[in-house]
């Protein structure tokens, strides 16, 4: 007998599921039209063909092979959302409106509750689960309200199901709504960091993958909105078909089938901790020299007009290029020396360890010292609740003839 949970869960799946066959049976009627929300082609197609299609086949492959998480469901859920991003807004004013109100009151409250339930499908801290459940009934039933009040939808299409004795109340609603919602968006972006320090290793090389595509979209960000239009002069990046654009928000509608997919299946998770290393060191060093460029060329050229009178100088264009790829190799050894310190510590210390060892293999002779010393470096690296030695007698035959039992040494730490 199923919960009452469950069977919520199981008819907005089915819901999820209709609104993602309407777009693409759309799509199929009308494969050269334009998307309401960027306005392209191109975004349509990859929306409908792979992004809509991707966060669908994650979230089955979760149910099928980690039954009972619901994370698989609420990604399922949040394909729906998906999917509503890259309709036509000539759909017909009541799809259209279907569409706006699932996106409203389920699929972005899918989304977070992905993150809370990440990467076992129960909140943590436990105990948060009551008033997190609550605070979500309340603002989905507040969103239900929102939708039936608001004259208009996003895109500037017609709401049919408006409410005019309820047009007053709009924005109390909605201030509302983000009032008590806002607690839930706190805990969204505290639970990760607490369920990674209390966590299993497992658990936490799952919440590294999240960390990490996370890292990754946030740098994208940064170069786009800020670094770009500061080289090329240029405005901040619009919602606007043009390359740069598409290509970011569809790494953002990537995001959640590839981080949790990836994380929550297990797909060569071990190797993460180099990938994220590397990332965090070559994003802090990229925005290092960076602002080292910058500072340079614009004190260059400011010493260049106030000596030579040239206020265009490729003598400091040309200088700071050269001071950069001067810093890079030292400034990439200091930083990556540094996050070894402080958030790879056991790692950091295991290679000083082993150095020592290295040095200590080639100089020592005496064997007592050198089992004294390898012991300790397993005990420091590896750090195991029992260590034993044996070491081979050199000439066992002799000892035998002697009647001599060899027995082995044995350490225990």
């Amino acid at each position: 007998m199923k919960t009452v949970f469950d069977r919520i869960i199981i008819f907005l799946t089915v819901i999820s599921l209709l609104l993602c066959a309407i777009a693409l049976v759309d799509f199929v009627l009308h494969p050269l039209a334009r998307d309401f929300t960027y306005n392209s082609i191109f975004f349509r197609a990859i929306s409908i063909l792979v992004l809509t299609p991707l966060t669908l086949l994650v979230g089955f492959l979760i149910i099928r092979r980690v039954p009972g998480n619901i994370v698989g469901p609420l990604l399922i859920l949040w394909a729906g959302t998906v999917a509503y991003g890259a309709i036509r807004k000539d759909i017909g004013i009541y799809p259209y409106a279907f569409f706006a109100f699932y996106d409203i009151a389920i699929g972005w409250f899918a989304l977070f509750m992905m993150v809370l339930h990440f990467p076992d499908g129960q909140i943590y801290p436990r105990g948060a689960a009551g008033w997190v459940y609550t605070s979500l009934g309340i603002c989905i039933a507040l969103n239900f309200l929102l939708f039936f009040s608001s004259s208009s939808l996003q895109g500037g299409a017609t709401n049919p199901f408006h409410v005019h004795a309820l047009t007053n109340f709009e924005e109390p609603i909605a201030r509302l709504s983000i009032l008590i919602f806002f607690p839930v968006m706190l805990m969204t972006l505290v639970s990760p960091v607490l369920r990674y320090r209390k966590g299993s290793p497992l658990e936490r090389q799952q919440i590294k993958w999240l960390a990490l595509f996370g890292a990754i979209l946030i740098t994208e960000a940064i170069l786009l909105f800020i670094v770009i239009p500061l080289l090329t002069g240029g405005k901040m990046m619009q919602r606007e078909d043009n390359l740069s654009s598409l290509i970011f928000f569809i790494i953002i509608g990537l995001f959640p089938p590839l981080a949790i997919g990836v994380a929550v299946l297990r797909y060569r998770l071990w190797d993460i901790d180099v990938i994220i290393r590397r990332t965090v060191v070559y994003s802090i060093l990229t925005v290092i020299l960076t602002l080292i460029y910058f500072g340079s060329v614009i004190a260059l050229q400011e010493l260049s007009q106030a000596i030579l009178g040239e206020h265009q100088s490729s003598f400091a264009t040309i200088l700071s290029t050269l001071v950069i790829a001067a810093l890079f190799t030292p400034l990439r050894r200091g930083i990556q020396n540094s996050i070894d310190r402080r958030f790879y510590r056991n790692k950091y210390t295991t290679e000083k360890v082993l150095a020592a060892f290295s040095t200590t293999l080639r100089n020592e002779v005496d064997l007592d010292e050198l089992k004294s010393s390898i012991l300790e470096v397993v005990e420091g690296t590896m750090q195991p609740d029992h260590i034993s030695l044996w070491l081979r007698d050199t000439d066992p035959w002799s000892a035998l003839q002697k009647g001599e039992q060899t027995a082995p040494k044995e350490r225990v730490g």
